[in-house]
């Protein structure tokens, strides 16, 4: 049986962070590769959710830890644990178009 993690011993800054989080996987025996793989995404994806938000992978990182994302991504999130950012594509996309969007000042 696991032992529940104490959220006081969480690093604060953020690459310290990382690295503290991938060893938590690695005792609870994920590794990116494996975890990406139970969520049919590649290691990559998790990786980059490490980095910047990725809500569905968030949520799978803090359900392997036992804690919630807001603990482990606390400046994702707001006071009340619900994300502070907004939903959809990053401002600027069109649906569909994985390219930066181009203004006529810069055509």
């Amino acid at each position: 049986m696991e032992t529940p993690l104490d959220i006081n011993q969480i690093p604060y800054e953020p690459a310290q962070r990382r690295e503290w989080i991938k060893y938590q996987l690695g005792v609870r025996g994920y590794t990116l590769t494996s975890l990406g793989a139970e969520l049919g995404v590649t290691r990559n994806a998790v990786s980059n959710a490490l980095l910047r938000p990725y809500p569905r992978v968030e949520a799978a990182i803090g359900q392997v830890l036992g804690v919630a994302p807001h603990f482990l991504w606390p400046e994702r999130y707001d006071s009340a644990g619900q994300p502070n950012r907004r939903p959809g594509p990053p401002k600027g996309c069109v649906a569909g178009n994985t390219t930066r969007a181009i203004t006529p000042a810069q055509a």
